[in-house]
């Protein structure tokens, strides 16, 4: 549930307990809010990503050149293979951390298997033998950004 408050003070969004209270200047209008909201997730899926990424660089030996987030419609990540970019789904900072997982290590095999084929699933049985429930688990959640 969101709660908005307003204030003459900072913005603000603190997660307590059920609640997202977001506290926002008093003159504000909806599209600042939500840019303001949107880039707080966004700071909290980078914190996480510049915390994994790096793990599961290591554990497979594939690394990428860079990678962003943004909001997608209809995909949790994309890698483009030539410049081994990698972009995440603004909507996983909604998500459990074990699905970032997934999605960080799903990337990076197509960094060595361009097509979903035998050798991409057996990079990512080697290296997450519980990746199909993760894959579940993640695409039975919504994708709920609109423009």
């Amino acid at each position: 549930m969101l709660q908005v408050d307003y204030s003459n003070k900072r913005n603000s969004l603190q997660l307590v307990a059920n609640k997202a209270l977001l506290t926002v200047w008093k003159g504000s209008n909806v599209t600042q809010r939500e840019k303001y909201v949107i880039e707080w997730y966004r700071g909290i899926l980078k914190s996480e990503i510049e915390r994994i990424l790096p793990n599961w660089e290591k554990t497979t030996g594939l690394y990428c050149n860079s990678w962003q987030t943004k909001n997608m419609t209809t995909r949790w990540g994309t890698c483009i293979v030539n410049t081994k970019k990698i972009w995440l789904n603004l909507q996983l900072a909604k998500k459990s951390l074990d699905c970032l997982e997934y999605v960080i290590l799903h990337e990076l095999a197509h960094l060595k298997e361009k097509n979903h084929d035998e050798k991409f699933v057996a990079i990512m049985d080697m290296y997450m033998p519980n990746w199909r429930e993760m894959r579940k688990k993640l695409n039975g959640q919504i994708l709920d950004y609109m423009e």
